[in-house]
């Protein structure tokens, strides 16, 4: 799957606050018995301030007074000098969410930890809706810039109320979530898991810009993947995402057009349930264990059709599954990671399964064609029923590889087969009884983009 790249400026910094010093995860190290709190009377709400913000800054001149609950956290490190905020908890009908960037660190033990009530002072403030978003702040080159340090002690006020994050957060799925009415308060993501590209990954490993990495979310539609952020100074950069699935609690943000999903502490992540397949195996209705076999794939009329009743087609890794073709009159199945000219392919490994009585039957063979080369990408296997039940999870570790026994040759790097070859023989050994299915596996990355394609399988 595509990583995104993402360039950040300063106001991006500021706008989504991802980078942090190091301190104690889920702390809350409020020093609450010495913390100074306020009672002040708001005189606007969050809702009317938003709605007089436009894209420009504009200075706030009068002696207003709004309140709001954080729901951000710079505790852990993934929130760096700015504060999210909701106008409401979340009974209490539709919420509008803001940021105030602040040039100063550990604010959360200043106070300003999820669910505190905060009183903010609008007049000599500037407002602005930045990203689709409502920001206050002070001016910067024009744009939404940081409270100084000495200064934003004039503008918010903590109060003594906490309210649980139970009374703040909602409920939604991953498709409800990613909308600019939803930027800057405290959400569940539900049902949601780390999409294929992400595994065996850590939270932090590649620079998507300004000093994060950018890691997909699927949900169980397998039709929306969205982008969840990790600060390089978070304090469980180093550890791998998980596997499972199950709930992720944070703030959404943006930069540009993107929306950017931020945890305050590794505990925001909940995924213990098991992994679910977003992108399910296509199960034949008519799977036979045949002696004998030989498949032109001349009676199937649908190009990129991926729903063969004969066998199991089954994207392991990623959305693609191997497809049937036709060229000059000539039908065959191919699979392909290449992701259009000029970007780098996407993560594929899927298998394409053929039923075999390997007790009666005596030898296995195909013809294929290489285009467009960038790496070898085609193996075979052998697996046993026994080890196998179709629509199951796979375990490759089940299956035999048999790739060595065939002559799959690769052209020139960046070069193509001109034609199908034989990739020869693989003849049954007398001890391999029983049902069983060859099994045909494309892997395919970001650089690996070899167009790999199957006709001509022949059991005998």
């Amino acid at each position: 799957m595509k990583k995104l790249l993402i360039k950040i400026s300063l106001v991006a910094t500021i706008a989504l606050g991802v980078f942090s010093s190091c301190v104690n995860d889920d702390s809350y190290d409020v020093p609450e018995k010495t913390l100074k709190t306020y009672f002040l009377q708001p005189t606007k709400t969050v809702a009317q301030v938003n709605a007089m913000a436009g894209s420009l800054p504009a200075l706030y001149t009068e002696d207003d007074v709004i309140e709001a609950y954080v729901t951000s956290s710079d505790d852990s490190g993934t929130f760096y000098k700015s504060i999210s905020f909701q106008d409401k908890v979340a009974s209490a009908g539709t919420l509008v969410g803001f940021s105030v960037p602040i040039n100063a660190t550990t604010l959360f033990g200043k106070g300003f930890t999820p669910g505190r009530k905060i009183y903010i002072k609008l007049k000599g403030l500037y407002i602005a809706r930045v990203f689709g978003s409502l920001q206050i702040g002070s001016l910067f080159n024009g744009t939404i810039g940081r409270i100084s340090e000495f200064d934003y002690q004039n503008y918010l006020f903590p109060s003594s109320e906490v309210v649980a994050e139970t009374a703040l957060v909602r409920t939604l799925t991953l498709e409800q979530a990613f909308t600019d009415a939803n930027q800057n308060t405290l959400v569940d993501l539900s049902v949601v898991q780390f999409a294929d590209s992400s595994t065996g990954r850590t939270y932090y490993d590649v620079d998507s810009g300004g000093g994060a990495t950018n890691h997909l979310l699927s949900s169980t539609t397998g039709t929306t993947e969205r982008v969840i952020r990790f600060s390089s100074f978070a304090l469980f950069t180093t550890k791998q995402v998980p596997t499972g699935s199950g709930k992720i609690r944070g703030v959404l943000g943006k930069f540009s057009t993107t929306f950017q999903f931020v945890v305050r502490y590794e505990s925001d992540i909940q995924l213990n349930n098991p992994r679910f397949d977003t992108n399910p195996p296509i199960v034949g209705n008519a799977l036979v264990f045949d002696s004998t076999l030989n498949e032109p794939f001349t009676s199937y009329n649908t190009t990129n059709q991926t729903n063969f009743p004969k066998y199991i087609n089954d994207a392991f890794v990623g959305s693609r599954y191997w497809q049937l073709k036709t060229f000059s009159g000539n039908k065959y199945i191919e699979l392909s990671a290449f992701n259009g000219s000029g970007n780098p392919g996407v993560n594929v490994k899927t298998y394409f399964f053929v039923p075999v009585n390997l007790t009666a039957a005596n030898s296995f063979t195909f013809r294929k064609q290489i285009r467009f080369n960038a790496g070898e990408a085609l193996k075979v296997f052998y697996v046993t029923s026994d080890k196998y039940t179709p629509g199951s999870v796979i375990n490759i570790s089940q299956f035999t590889d048999i790739t060595s026994n065939f002559s799959i040759s690769y052209p020139a790097m960046g070069a193509s087969e001109s034609g199908f070859n034989s990739a020869g023989v693989y003849n049954i050994p007398v001890a391999l009884t029983g049902n069983g299915y060859f099994v045909f596996e494309y892997t395919g990355s970001s650089t690996v983009t070899t167009t790999v394609q199957i006709d001509d399988i022949v059991i005998n």
